[in-house]
C-alpha cells in the first residue's frame, strides 16, 4: 500500500463532495476503485458516493456483476 490510511478523506468535507459533484459525472469509467484512488476515500464512502450519482441521474450502470460494478456518464442519448 503506497499511502497511509489517515489520508482517506470523508465525504462530509465539502471540498470531497464538491470535487465529487464537479469531476465524477466527467469521468468515462466509475468504479469504486477509481473513485477510492482519485478522491483518496475509502470504499464504503465510495459506494455512498456512486448512490448518490445514481440517485441525482449523474451517472448510469453499465455491467453489475457480483465482484466489480462498472458505471459512465449519463449521456441524453436514447437507447434504441
Amino acid at each position: 500500500m503506497d499511502r497511509p490510511l489517515t489520508s482517506t478523506l470523508p465525504l462530509s468535507q465539502q471540498s470531497t463532495y464538491d470535487k465529487l459533484m464537479a469531476e465524477v459525472p466527467k469521468y468515462k469509467m466509475i468504479t469504486i476503485s477509481i473513485l477510492c484512488d482519485r478522491l483518496r476515500i475509502t470504499c464504503s464512502l465510495a459506494r455512498k458516493a456512486i448512490a448518490i450519482l445514481i440517485a441525482k441521474g449523474e451517472i448510469k450502470p453499465v455491467t453489475m456483476h457480483s465482484k466489480q460494478q462498472i458505471y459512465t456518464r449519463a449521456t441524453n442519448d436514447v437507447d434504441a
